[in-house]
């Protein structure tokens, strides 16, 4: 996505660690169920960080406010520039690998890609709920989240700027009971997934805005060593789930564990001081490219599948590697032809609104 001025103001790089890590870990569970990937003791686990777009949501608010949190987005021109920057930022990317599918690896035919270019174009495609495996959707349903979460932001963060901290801690509990609650229900009476309901994601995302919106200065807090014991637990915590056989598959119904340990990881990088991370080019550039390296997974299990038949690649650790490799080399493209020229033209446009 962009990375403007703005952003890199308030930037920590733990968060692009962060980033890069959820993208990294998404690709890996692709691995998993599209070729039985092995992972050896932490299968059980990555056969679950599907769980990681949970954290990708959380910290897509988190960000968001940090970047925010000084400016009044209800002031003139602030409003129109914050979503001029989101519509930048998102949708010419995603409208080039969206054609780019239908056209290349598209199953459906000419009158339903026509019947479903008004919500793809609107993003309202994770609204139905059936749409997760048409067409690109599989691989581009998260934008759609996001793009309700943007539009509500900015109500957001007026209204988390006002509150206390007891309000605030009671928002957030309110929103762990119904993420907590909801998956037990779609489990209880079989109803639709809401792994891709932008009102759930919404609230991963609200979470977020408002752990940013803490101030926690605790020093023992902001250090590796947490960071380490947050992520042990979390593995542990899944992967005995997962050994016990409970609710696997049901990605949402692990939010009992994910949403408070990554809202923990969330506050721990974002207050981590690492001259190293810091001053790390590569990890700044994928965090940039993280986007495209999300959307490159729209294709990579189509060209994977080609390429391991045709070259006859069994290996476990050769075809993940491969994919790894395939799927940097497709966000690296998108990111250099695609995001990179939109971000000069968003640059230039608002240089003549301001």
């Amino acid at each position: 996505m962009i990375i403007d001025k703005e952003k890199a103001k308030h930037r920590a790089a733990g968060l692009d660690l962060f980033r890069v890590v959820a993208a990294i870990m998404v690709l890996l569970f692709h691995c998993n169920i599209h070729h039985e990937s092995s992972f050896g003791p932490l299968t059980g686990f990555v056969s679950m960080s599907a769980i990681f777009m949970t954290g990708f949501f959380m910290l897509s608010g988190f960000v968001l406010f940090r970047t925010y949190r000084e400016r009044e987005l209800f002031q003139k021109d602030a409003l129109k520039n914050f979503y001029l920057k989101r519509v930048f930022g998102i949708f010419p990317l995603y409208l080039f690998v969206a054609v780019l599918y239908v056209v290349t690896l598209g199953q459906e035919s000419v009158f339903q890609n026509l019947v479903l270019l008004p919500i793809e174009l609107l993003g309202l495609q994770s609204v139905f709920s059936t749409l997760f495996p048409v067409s690109h959707n599989g691989g581009t349903w998260f934008i759609s989240c996001l793009l309700f979460a943007y539009l509500a932001f900015p109500l957001m963060q007026e209204v988390v700027k006002q509150w206390g901290i007891c309000a605030k801690i009671v928002a957030i509990g309110l929103s762990l009971f119904i993420l907590f609650w909801s998956p037990l229900v779609v489990h209880t009476f079989s109803t639709d997934s809401i792994y891709s309901n932008p009102f759930f994601r919404g609230l991963e995302f609200f979470i977020g805005v408002v752990l940013a919106s803490l101030s926690v200065n605790v020093k023992w807090f902001a250090t590796w060593k947490a960071f380490v014991v947050e992520a042990v637990l979390l593995v542990a915590g899944v992967s005995i789930a997962v050994r016990l056989n409970l609710f696997v598959g049901n990605y949402m119904l692990y939010d009992w564990i994910a949403v408070p340990l990554f809202g923990c990881m969330a506050l721990t990088l974002a207050g981590l001081k690492s001259p190293h991370l810091q001053n790390s080019s590569v990890l700044r550039y994928a965090s940039a490219a993280s986007y495209a390296f999300f959307l490159a997974q729209t294709f990579n299990t189509e060209i994977e599948n080609g390429l391991f038949a045709a070259c006859g690649i069994q290996n476990n650790v050769l075809q993940i590697t491969v994919s790894i490799a395939l799927c940097s080399l497709i966000a690296v493209a998108l990111h250099e032809f695609v995001e990179k020229p939109c971000a000069r033209m968003l640059k230039k446009k608002l240089s003549k609104l301001s």
